[in-house]
């Protein structure tokens, strides 16, 4: 069985609160096809393309077989479009990666009648093998259908020497519809891994757990090659960019002996306060970078004792303090309502939130993976408000409806406490803004105080149509 031409599909995302998901990791998979001499197309469903669209796309392009990317957010649309494509083109074979393949791995395909195959954690080897005509029985990495059962054919071990895979170019995606040069951070992929033990969370099942990284050389050539095409702002997508911190600095002293002038490059999805010291971060400001954000999760040792972090809360202050006194535009990532934490505890990440000339500080309604330590406690203690089968769907991380309850914080005081948290949360982005908008004086704070309300945050950017106008306005009075 071989595949010679593949149609790489980013499912939508109906309840999605921006403009679209995009999905780098589909980047790497159309690299390695194109490397591999392997014809490809690509559709982003996110963008708002509809199943005709889909279907006419498969009817022009014709391939034989189709690539989905999988988050576990809206996993039941993903389900019922991949069904339907089954249903309507069933000679196409269907396989599907991405992080909630990793998660769930068999399930999916149990779940998942479209389904043929999956593709566990990293999927540019095993995708080329079965595109090649390698026996699937053989591919590690790949779940298949046998007879009426799904099966893994174990994991594939982890590619060593990343700079050998190529960094995606993203030819056949539309790229202009996603990114914005002057507004947009293109995301930029520089490890994978993560050996932490975090109680709540699934990334080191989703991405693995050995820490493997790009050299600080073909970084810059990712970086370099974006620049000559008009890009300026980055934002590393790692969950562990500064835990090598040699690899850090050569990144920064490349930066700055380059040419790229007028850089804007962010760590948005948050590094370790213990991972950076005062020294490193002045370096990388002088670099370009001017936005970073804190995992600090809690505001008391004890909790993060709790949860595992393995982060003292006076590392934490510290950096938080030296990087606000840099000039950074700095985020922070709370949970609430871990196991253990009281109230008072809570109150502690409060303070920490509002004690700082920060950006925002995101209080996240706290979801139990299944893997995760978190949701083995919550099983086992029968502590589920919401079946997890629901919640993961829906990912409610910024919903005030508990999805578990504790003996700290059972059901009525963790929705009061998840209210509050969220006020607060508005608060820290409507400080914000108001100082970004100081020049315009009572009309900037009115502005902020319109844009971080509950009904603009809640209704109108949820809405697809209401957002993208919104964001278009946005860039025509700031950008």
């Amino acid at each position: 069985m071989r595949f010679n031409k593949i149609l790489l599909l980013n499912p939508p995302y109906s309840g999605s609160r921006v403009n679209a998901v995009f999905c780098a990791g589909l980047g790497y998979i159309a690299q390695a096809l194109k490397a591999s001499g392997i014809e490809y197309d690509v559709l982003d469903m996110s963008l708002g393309y509809s199943y005709p669209a889909l279907k006419e796309k498969i009817r022009k392009f014709t391939p034989d077989l189709i690539g989905i990317s999988l988050m576990t957010y809206g996993y039941k649309e993903s389900y019922a479009l991949i069904g339907r494509i089954k249903k309507d083109f069933p000679d196409i074979r269907t396989v599907a990666g991405g992080a909630h393949i990793s998660l769930f791995r068999e399930k999916v395909l149990e779940d998942c009648a479209g389904l043929d195959f999956g593709v566990v954690l990293e999927g540019e080897k095993t995708i080329i093998e079965l595109c090649q005509g390698e026996n699937p029985d053989s591919i590690k990495g790949l779940i298949l259908r046998k007879d009426t059962k799904a099966v893994y054919n174990a994991d594939r071990s982890f590619i060593e020497d990343l700079d050998a895979i190529p960094f995606p170019q993203y030819e056949r995606f539309e790229l202009d519809k996603v990114f914005d040069k002057k507004v947009n951070a293109l995301p930029i992929v520089s490890s994978r891994g993560c050996p932490f033990d975090c109680v709540y969370c699934p990334v080191k099942y989703a991405i693995g757990e050995k820490f493997r990284v790009r050299s600080a050389e073909n970084v810059i050539e990712e970086l370099s090659y974006w620049y000559a095409k008009g890009y300026c702002r980055f934002s590393f997508a790692d969950d562990n960019f500064t835990l090598a911190k040699d690899r850090v600095e050569k990144i920064c002293h490349e930066l700055i002996k380059s040419k790229m002038h007028g850089l804007k490059l962010s760590c948005d999805n948050g590094i370790r306060a213990d991972c950076v010291d005062k020294e490193l971060l002045v370096l990388m400001k002088q670099a370009g970078f001017y936005r970073i954000a804190f995992g600090v999760e809690a505001g008391n040792d004890k909790v993060l004792k709790m949860l595992k972090k393995r982060e003292s809360i006076a590392v934490l202050k510290e950096r938080i303090q030296q990087a606000c006194a840099l000039g950074y535009d700095v985020d922070l990532f709370f949970l609430v309502g871990s196991p253990g934490e009281t109230e008072r505890d809570l109150q502690d990440s409060f303070d920490i939130a509002l004690k700082y000339p920060i950006g925002t500080a995101y209080f996240y309604n706290i979801i139990p993976f299944p893997n995760t330590e978190l949701f083995g406690w919550i099983e086992k203690n029968g502590r589920f408000i919401i079946d997890p089968a629901q919640y993961l769907d829906k990912y409610p991380i910024l919903d005030n409806e508990p999805v578990f309850e504790t003996d700290e914080m059972p059901y009525a005081a963790r929705k009061k406490a998840l209210t509050r948290a969220f006020k607060i949360m508005r608060m820290t982005m409507q400080r914000s803004w108001a100082r970004r908008l100081t020049k315009w004086g009572v009309v900037g704070k009115v502005l902020a105080g319109i844009y971080t309300s509950t009904f603009m945050q809640d209704v109108i950017l949820r809405n697809r149509f209401t957002r993208k106008l919104v964001y278009n306005l946005a860039k025509a009075c700031f950008s």
